[in-house]
């Protein structure tokens, strides 16, 4: 059994879900505050998700995803090929340090959940923020018109972690609009987004859209 603490809505909760879907082991989320004393034990930093899986527990998870993958999935979702696993950790890191920094700041939660709260977004960082993000989808857009999957020719944590930040991006009008503009990110998108790991973990802002 592997437990997630994270917030109720999170991309890299959903993507540790959508690990563990890909293994096969059953996991249950729990909505935490990562701002009380009780999560400082479970993550010092006070960021989520953090885990219990078998009695171990685990933060970060560029950490915990290659761990659930090695110990309950053979590393099916990890490249044998050097250079290829290389390459999926380089996805992986561009993702974590530059796309979802960016589009999760400056336009997934402005758009998605501030209004939820019942304030209103700040549209000028919106603004300053979409030119950037038009470079980073096409950077993406980039890669993808060499090669099916990010690490290569075969799917991976990469994928899982991409797509997961971008389906925020596709559930917004700016976001639709950019990646128009990219049909091999598009594709991958439809690939990707219907494997059952990932229907398996949608959020209902994705069913209600239909992405």
């Amino acid at each position: 059994m592997l437990t997630i603490y994270v917030a109720r809505i999170s991309t890299y909760g959903r993507i540790v879900a959508t690990v563990a879907e890909e293994a096969g082991i059953a996991h249950e989320t729990i909505p935490t505050d990562s701002k009380t004393e009780e999560h400082r034990a479970r993550h010092p930093f006070m960021k989520t998700p953090a885990v219990e899986i078998d009695g171990v527990a685990m933060y970060e998870s560029s950490a915990i995803c290659p761990y659930i993958d090695d110990v309950y999935n053979g590393g099916a979702l990890q490249p044998d090929d050097p250079l290829e696993r290389a390459r999926m950790r380089q996805w992986m890191a561009v993702n974590d340090h530059y796309v979802f920094p960016l589009t999760e700041e400056r336009l997934t939660l402005p758009r998605l959940v501030v209004p939820m709260m019942g304030r209103e977004p700040r549209e000028d960082l919106i603004r300053e923020a979409l030119p950037a993000i038009r470079y980073y989808l096409q950077v993406v857009e980039d890669r993808l018109s060499e090669v099916p999957y990010l690490a290569g020719p075969f799917f991976s944590l990469a994928d899982i972690f991409m797509y997961c930040t971008l389906v925020g991006v596709a559930l917004t009008d700016e976001g639709r609009a950019m990646l128009a503009e990219t049909p091999s990110l598009t594709r991958w998108m439809d690939v990707v987004g219907a494997r059952p790991s990932l229907q398996a973990t949608r959020w209902p802002l994705e069913m209600q859209a239909g992405v």
